[in-house]
């Protein structure tokens, strides 16, 4: 299961730029909003009603985006794996296939 964005912007605190600005304010604050499942437009509108400049709230538009990048690769990854996994009908057996006992 992927991370709550806040959790993946907390990770970017030892970044350069803007992203690593915001993060590291989203630490110190206590209430930046943490639970799972969190839009866009929210953490957009926590910024601007405690007046965040707009280069934090451009921050959070990158990041926002790479979350959502990471996120979509995890997904297709998931997705090709459970492809494999229906198309694996039964395990070979036979004199070639022995498990480590040395057992057909």
């Amino acid at each position: 299961m992927a991370i709550a964005f806040s959790d993946y912007l907390l990770g970017q605190r030892g970044r350069e730029g803007a992203v690593g600005d915001l993060a590291r304010d989203a630490a110190r604050d206590p209430e930046w909003p943490k639970q799972r499942g969190l839009s866009f437009n929210r953490l957009r509108n926590y910024l601007i009603v405690n007046h965040a400049s707009q280069s934090a709230i451009d921050a959070l538009e990158c990041a926002w985006n790479e979350y959502g990048e990471i996120n979509r690769d995890d997904r297709h990854l998931a997705g090709e794996l459970d492809e494999a996994a229906r198309q694996i009908v039964a395990l070979p057996t036979g004199p070639l296939y022995r498990d480590v006992n040395g057992r057909s």
